[in-house]
Formats: C-alpha cells, structure tokens, sequence
C-alpha cells in the first residue's frame, strides 16, 4: 500500500489468481453478543435504562436500534476486535461531518459517561449513535425524478464533505473495494449455478475488468462512504414531497476512488427499476451538479457500476450457496436481474448515459464527425442514383389520414401505401423522426438514420472512401476523410458482397437494396453514423425509443449530409419549435396553453390524443367531443354535407329544421325554438339580453365561481372573468352549494334547501331595495366552480321563487348537457320535474368540437323578443353544424352513450375513491356522470387546497399519458370529463397512473 497526501491507494488486484485474507472479513458475520450484554453497556455506561432493543441489520457490526423510556432512539454497534482501526477512522469521520452544513442528517458519536468515543466491553468495540429518522429508499414505492435528483445532489454533497477528511491510519483494505473486484469475481463465479448470470458475469468481467487496471489508480482518490446504497440513504415526507433526510451506515468509509461511491449508488438504485439507465443519468446529473467529476471518472463510472452488480450478484450466490435461504445479512435483490441487463448494454451506450447526464458528448468520435458531415455534404456521393425527396411517416404524415391510430396494421398499410406511391423521386425517410406505426404512451419509435426507400436490386454506392469493417448484420465502413475525424457508417437492408478489410472508394459499389424484411414496409436502405466502434455490437438499432430518444441521438447524430449537398430532405423537428414561437408573437399573454411543455398534438380518435411525437394520451379532459375523438359517423357526415352545400339560415334546408326537431324533443314540453349560434358565450349572452329586455331589469342572480363565457355581457356575471376587474353592481352572486367545503355538508340531507335559502334571500332583498332580478343564471353542475354537484332539493325552491319575483331562469346547459350527467339528458332535470327553465343555452360538445351552439326558449317568450328586430347569426345553424349536431344526437342514443356516463362515471368515481384511504392529499371525490372532480388537500381537518401539488399532479399524469387539468377557485380540483364512450377499462388506467403519481410523490 503506498500513500499520496497522506491517503492510501491501492494496487488493483484484478486478475483474481489469489485471495487475500484481508478481504475475506465480511464472511466472519458480526460478533454474537446477548440482549442482556447489550443491556448491561447501555446502562453501564451510557446511562440507558428501561430500554427497548430491536436487531438492525450489519455486515460486520452487531447493530440494535435503542429507544429508551423518553422515546430517544440511539444505534448500538458492537464490533469485533479485528475492525477496531475501521471503528476508529469511522468515528473521526462522523465528527468531521458533524461540524459541518450538510443538508441532511449523519449519525453522531455519542460518548459514554466519561465522554470517550467508544469502549471496549469482554474485547468488543462499543459504539453508540444516534438514530437517524427516515425510511431505507429502498422502501419508498415509486421514486420520482425529483427525488432521484434529491439523492444524487446529497452524495454529490457527501462526498464533497468527506473528501476534505484525513486519518493517520486508514482501515485496512476492504472486500468490496473496486481495486479487489477481481478477487471478488473470481472468488464467487464458480457458485453461481444460474447459467445466464454467470454468462453475464463473465462478460462484465472480461469486458471492464482490464479497463479498471489500465485507469482505476489514475482516478481523483478520496474517503468516500463505500457502502451508498438504496438501504443506506434514508429519505421522509416533507408535505407531500419526499426527500432525502439521512445518510447511515458508515462502517465501510475508506480512501478510494472518489467516483466510488456514486458508482455503488447507481449499482443499487438502478435495480428493479423500468429504465435504469435513466435512472443512472438523473442520479450521476445531480452528484456531477453537487460534485463535479472529471470526464476520467464519467467514462469509468458506467464499467464501475457494471463491475459492481456482479461482484454483487456473484458474491451472494457465493454466500448463499448452502444456505436453503440465502444470506440473511446481504439485501442484494435485483442484482442478478441488473448484471444480466447490463452484460447485454454496449458500453458506449452505458458510457452516453453518464457523459450526457454531465453534459459531454455522448461519444467524443461522433460529435466530431456530425460536425464534420455538417461542413461537408458536397464532397459526398449520394447513396442511389436520381433525385431524392422527404415522405411524412411522422404522427402528422398525410397517409395515416383515415386510419385509426389505435391500429398498428392499419397505420404500416397506410405507410407502406404512401411509400409505394410516392413521386416524382425516391422517397427518403427523416433522420429523428417518430414513426407513427404504433404510438406509445412514452412516444413513437424514433429513427435514428436515414431510409431511402429504393426497389430491391437498386444499386447503392458509398458515400464517401472507407474501409469495411464488418458486413454482417449490417455493412459497417470506418471512414477517416480528414486528421482527427474518424468515423464510422451502417448500411443496413445491402446485399453486398464486401468483406472486412475491404477498401471501397467514393462511390464506389456497396451492394444492392436488398429484399424487403418483413415489416411490412418496402425495401430501403437504411444508412447511419457514430463514432462508436458498433462492429462488436450484437445489433445496432435503427429505432430508438421514443422518451429515450435523446441519448441514442447523440450516438447516432444526423446522416442527412450522406445523402449530399441536397436541401429537399431535412432531418424532423417538432413543430413546436416553430409553432410556438409564432404563437406567442402573435397570440395575447393572456391566451394560455396546457402544462408546463405544451403538447403538439396532430391527431385523436375516441377517447386518445396523439402528438408530434407520437405518444398517446388518454383524454380524460375533454368535454368537447362528447362522442368521442374523430367519430367516423360525424366525421363522415360533415365532409358529405360541406362537399354538398354549406350556406346561411336566410336559406332553407331540410337539415336545419329536422335538426332543430330533434333537438328540442330532447327538452321538455314549450322549449321548442331555437336560436342557433357559434358559441356557448353567444348562447348565453342571447339570454340574458332577452331576460333584460323582457323583465325591464338589468340585475341577475348568479352562483359564486360559475364561468358563463367570455363576452361582455357574459364575462360580467362570470366571476372568475369579472374579479379580475371589478364586479358589475348588476351582479349578485350566491354561496356555492359546495357540501365539502361549504356551510352545509354531506352530512345535511336539508344541504339543498339551505343554499337555496340564500338564493331565495337575495331575490328578495333585491325586491325590497326595489331592484328585482331579471333573471337567476345557473350551470346544473359548477364546472369552473370546482366540479360541484347541485345537492338534491336545490334549485326547485329557487324557481319558485323566481317565478313569484318575476325573473327569468337560465339553465347553462353548455358543459353539462347532452347526456353527460347520465341521469338525465339535461343537468337541470336531475334536480326534478318542477324544474324548467325558461331558456336553456348550449354548446360545446353539441358538435362533437365542430363550432355549433343553441339557445332554447319558448315560442311565447321568442314572439316578445321579436319587436327588437331581426336576429341572424351568418355561421348559426349552417348546414354542415346542423348536420353533425343532428348525427350527435344519433350516436349518443344509438349507442347508449347516456347510459354508460350513468354506469361508467359511477365506476369512475368508485375506483378513484378506494384510492383515498391511501392517499392523504385526496379530500373529496364527487360528480354526476361522466362530470366528476377529485379534490386535493394540504390537510382534511384544515381542508387546505393542494393547488401547487395539483397542477405537478396533472404534468405527472401527462407524463403517463393521462391527460386531466386543475380547476375549481384554488386550482386543486381535477377535472374529468372524457368523452362519453370513456370505458371501464380506460377507467382503470386513469386510477392506475394517479394511483402511481401519489404514490411515487414529488
């Protein structure tokens, strides 16, 4: 062992040909000592009395968790003679970390009544602790991005700390050191009898094991924790985040390789998990953030953590062999599973993941080459003869218009169709586009080359002077086209006849197309760059997906530039990089987008959105398209009556009167004209001008938070418009009638007559101030207001006491009705017969998203209004709405859409209730059909709205692929409202992803 300022390091050992003893101590277990040992030095001498023990696990410690009777909690460690110098350097190390800010809690040293350190108790070291609070991360259910993050910048702060600290005498060499992971290996492969995992182990050693000889000693060295794994980083609830609060364990500290420690944490946190490479590049980008590396230990840490999964892996089939158990002492699970991934991970895809999280390159060849290609596509011969030109293939691709995304089979038929089709020139497929032949929630698969789709026996040349280095699977060439730039090119879909270590010349003679593969797409040639020696790969991708794109891009950079100086094919973007700029140029402040990255979406059907990129989301946000996204029925019925005729009401056509027919045998007897117009703000703004008009009036009884649209008129009895500016003296709003949150609750059967109470109130005080209400406006369920449903009894007591004050009653029917509540077809009949407005507006989902919307009154209230003049809407009941409003109302009884809100909207909020016992933050679940509400909460004594929690709720849900938005005064309300053909199943995939959500926290 040789020393540097003043720290040991270590010789590798990696060749395994012979097993120190030194390493060996962690098979002789923690010393065996009794309860009442323990006892006895705790009162001796610590002062601890009355204590209650429980056995902590320990690899070499005996560890007791200590609670004494004031519920103190301490860690008793008793240690064997042999680790006295490891004790000792570990105890100096913790008070070097007590005098310092770190964040998070470390155990402290408590000394014994004559204030020493340790003791010594029969020839054992005695140490006691103090407890640090938290759960093993290990424990926590999900872990979301934000803790991963929180994780990684507490060791990045941990080593920071620790590599500050010097000892005289070091402990002495440790098993699970990297610089003995030979030993280690060697020692445990013959064990393991899983044939796969020791497959895997022998790979991971003859691949990185030369690489720690050649660079481990070079490495920044450091004491580092040793032992930073998923059970040793303690983490709480902080709200309703969780965080790190602790870090334990420090038996295992030593001077090592200061990279170290985040390799054994991402050896341990990346087991089990979905993608664990992403889990490596959050964790390595908040330790490089806290602690930066240097690029050394980046492009060493990947082999580290493969390295250290199967010594793990291999030691405890070792450990475990006799044993019908295992070895209760090593929490080793998903260790094997981990090796056998990462045997099968190409190093420089391992390599990509760390250097991107820390912002280097992903590969240093290949960004030199991109930039190469960049400059110089001139000087490159294209890869087929004739003109070349870009085909869509990407979620917004012509070809798919007409097929259902929610089939594969139809989307590669129409894919292959267009492709067949294409012309004039040779169609190209884009570099990073996502392919729209089967989306994902997480995105479609994204292309990582070019794909010149050419009939087979086309013949292909080389784009520029090479070297063949391998033909099979694919045709690699090595190119090296100026000093310093060297590369490489895969071919793939040639049939060639070239061998490795082939020269061919620019242009010169590849192969041909070969025949088609059998995915259903047309022969191409598919053509790729990286710097990454891809020969030895068992398969190099062509696709990668979608949400992990990114890193495959910086392996893969764009390839365009082979195709040569030609500017008709360009590699994809997203529109949003256009769009939204323009958008917010050009759009007011105030016009607002969803979630933090607004979505591009390009297509829907039924019940799921599709954007740019491919993912699918379930909509379960949209009351709009109440039959559902693209129904071919109104999708076909729009297109054959636009083709036939589309004019103004000032004409007559069948459409409109059958429509207007239709629409009102809906409604009950008397509201049988129609005023059609664009909008639900129009509908709404028409009633209340006829309301003032008729009664002489201007004042109008509202509900409290209710939204009625954005005219003025209707902005005006809108609160949630006019509080922004000050509310009209016309306007008098009432309590909503919220049983969770308002004055009277579930537990009130009388809840409805008591808000009616305060309706009723403010009619008559209006009257006795000698301004009446011209009207009561209401929505049969709050919407914008929080997803309130009306409590039983309530507004048949308002309309009798409008009728006896003479005002007129408005039922805003334009986010609820059509069915959607399930009970009834309109909101206003759940609450009675005795309940019939004077005027009902609609909008909205009338069209299924085509701009069509109705006010309904009665013939004699209409014949009133008509000494005002004329009323005529140009777009009101154009042919093309009144044809697709009257198709809606088919599929909506057709297909029993009304009877499946009923049934399904229930099942809906039965599922999403049974989810409140487990989780704190939900405070209420409510709703009527398929309009229902899920109401978070800080705290359900207080009730205090979760609103910040709410809106990360809704992105997270939108990163699985549900798509759902806050609502309600303090935004801490979801609001559901899907299309009314939302099923049972779809239902349980939106409890099941905000089941994940909460569970994992933030």
């Amino acid at each position: 062992m040789t020393f540097a300022n003043g720290v040991p390091s270590v010789a590798p050992h990696t060749d395994g040909t012979a097993t120190d003893p030194r390493y060996g101590r962690i098979t002789a277990g923690p010393p065996e000592v009794s309860d009442g040992f323990l006892r006895d030095v705790l009162r001796d001498g610590y002062g601890l009395d009355s204590v209650t023990l429980r056995p902590l696990a320990g690899e070499t410690d005996r560890n007791t968790q200590v609670t004494d009777e004031t519920g103190a909690r301490y860690v008793l460690k008793v240690t064997g003679p042999g680790e006295r110098r490891a004790a000792e350097f570990q105890t100096a190390l913790l008070d070097h970390l007590a005098a310092r800010d770190l964040g998070f809690e470390v155990p402290r040293v408590v000394p014994d009544r004559d204030g020493a350190r340790d003791r010594i108790v029969d020839g054992l070291l005695v140490r006691l602790l103090t407890f640090v609070p938290g759960a093993p991360l290990a424990e926590a259910p999900r872990r979301s991005a934000e803790l991963l993050a929180d994780v990684g910048a507490v060791s990045g702060r941990l080593a920071a700390a620790t590599a500050g600290f010097t000892h005289p005498s070091p402990p002495e060499a440790h098993y699970w050191e990297f610089a003995h992971a030979g030993t280690a290996l060697a020692d445990s492969l013959p064990h393991v009898q899983d044939p796969a995992l020791r497959a895997a182990a022998a790979l991971i050693q003859a691949r990185y094991l030369p690489l720690l000889d050649e660079r481990l000693g070079g490495l920044p060295v450091a004491v580092v924790h040793h032992d930073l794994n998923v059970f040793n980083v303690l983490v709480r609830a902080e709200g309703n985040r969780a965080r790190v609060s602790g870090v334990i364990d420090f038996g295992d500290a030593a001077p090592a390789p200061r990279v170290a420690d985040l390799a054994i944490l991402l050896s341990s946190a990346m087991r089990g998990a979905d993608r664990p490479l992403e889990v490596a590049a959050t964790l390595t980008a908040a330790y490089h953030g806290a602690c930066p590396l240097s690029e050394d230990e980046i492009d060493l840490l990947f082999p580290l953590v493969a390295i250290r999964s199967a010594a793990v892996a291999a030691t405890t089939a070792r450990l475990s062999a006799g044993r019908a158990h295992g070895d209760p002492r090593h929490r080793s699970s998903g260790a094997a599973d981990l090796a056998r991934l990462l045997a099968g991970v190409p190093a420089e895809v391992g390599a990509a993941a760390v250097r991107t999280a820390c912002g280097l390159p992903a590969h240093p060849a290949t960004a030199t080459a991109a930039a190469w290609l960049a400059g110089n596509a001139a000087a490159i011969t294209p890869p087929v003869a004739g003109a070349l030109a870009p085909i869509d293939l990407g979620a917004s691709g012509e070809c798919y218009d007409g097929a259902d995304p929610r089939e594969p089979d139809a989307l590669r038929a129409a894919a292959r169709a267009a492709i067949l089709a294409f012309g004039p020139g040779t169609p190209v497929g884009r570099y990073a586009e996502p392919r729209f032949l089967a989306p994902r929630r997480r995105g479609a698969d994204v292309t990582l080359g070019v794909e010149v789709f050419a009939a087979s026996g086309t013949p292909v040349r080389a784009p520029l002077a090479g070297r063949v280095e391998a033909a099979e699977p694919a045709l690699v060439l090595v190119h090296e086209p100026a000093e310093g730039v060297r590369f490489r090119t895969v071919h793939s879909g040639v049939a060639t006849r070239l061998a490795p270590g082939d020269d061919v010349a620019a242009g010169g003679a590849l192969g041909e197309v070969a025949a088609a593969t059998g995915d259903g797409l047309p022969p191409r040639v598919r053509i790729q760059v990286t710097g990454a020696p891809v020969a030895s790969w068992p398969d190099v991708p062509h696709l990668a997906p979608g949400d992990g794109a990114a890193l495959w891009r910086g392996l893969f950079p764009d390839p365009t530039p082979l195709l040569g100086a030609r500017d008709a094919v360009t590699a994809w973007r997203p529109t949003a990089e256009r769009a939204l700029p323009k958008r917010h140029h050009h759009l007011p402040n105030s016009h607002p987008t969803y979630f933090t990255n607004p979505i591009a979406m390009v297509r829907a059907r039924d019940c799921r959105f599709y954007d740019e990129h491919g993912r699918s989301y379930l909509d379960a946000l949209n009351n709009v398209t109440l039959v559902g996204h693209g129904h071919p029925r109104l999708v076909d019925v729009a297109a054959r009556q636009l083709g036939r005729l589309n004019t103004n009401t000032r004409f007559v056509y069948d459409v409109l009167s059958e429509y207007a027919e239709r629409l009102t045998a809906t409604l009950p007897d008397g509201l049988d004209v129609v005023y059609f117009v664009n909008s639900g703000s129009e509908a709404n703004d028409l009633a209340l001008r006829m309301s003032r008009y008729l009664t002489k009036r201007d004042d109008v009884v509202i509900i409290d938070d209710a939204y009625h649209g954005y005219t003025t008129t209707v902005a005006d009895v809108s609160p949630s418009r006019y509080k922004h500016y000050g509310k009209p003296d016309t306007t008098h709003p009432t309590p909503v009638p919220d049983r969770y949150r308002g004055r009277y609750g579930y537990d009130d059967p009388e809840a409805g007559a008591h808000y009616a109470r305060h309706v009723i109130e403010t009619f008559d005080r209006l009257a006795a101030e000698g301004r009446p209400p011209a009207a009561y406006l209401f929505e049969a369920l709050l919407a914008g207001g929080g997803q309130v449903v009306l409590p039983p009894g309530y507004l048949a007591p308002i309309f009798a006491a409008a009728s006896r004050a003479g005002a007129m009653t408005i039922a805003d029917e334009v986010q609820v009705g059509f069915g959607r509540l399930g009970e009834a077809f309109w909101g206003f009949q759940t609450q009675g017969p005795d309940v019939v407005p004077d005027f009902v507006t609609m909008g909205k989902a009338m069209g299924n998203g085509f701009p069509v919307a109705a006010m309904v009154t009665t013939r004699e209230i209409s014949q009133a209004f008509d000494a005002t003049g004329r009323f005529f809407s140009t777009y009101g009941g154009n042919p093309v709405a009144c044809a697709v409003g009257l198709e809606l109302l088919k599929v909506v009884e057709e297909e029993g859409l009304q009877q499946n809100a009923l049934e399904t909207g229930q099942y809906l909020r039965d599922v999403l209730a049974a989810l409140a016992p487990k989780h704190e933050l939900i405070g209420d679940v409510r709703g009527q059909g398929f309009y229902s509400g899920v109401e978070f909460v800080l705290d359900r004594e207080t009730k205090e709205p979760a609103s910040e929690e709410t809106l990360l709720i809704c992105e997270r849900l939108k990163d699985r692929g549900v798509l759902v938005y806050p609502t309600g005064p303090a935004w801490n309300i979801l609001k559901l409202k899907p299309p009314l053909s939302f099923t049972r199943d779809h239902a349980d995939e939106f409890a099941a992803a905000l089941d994940a959500v909460l569970e994992e926290g933030w």
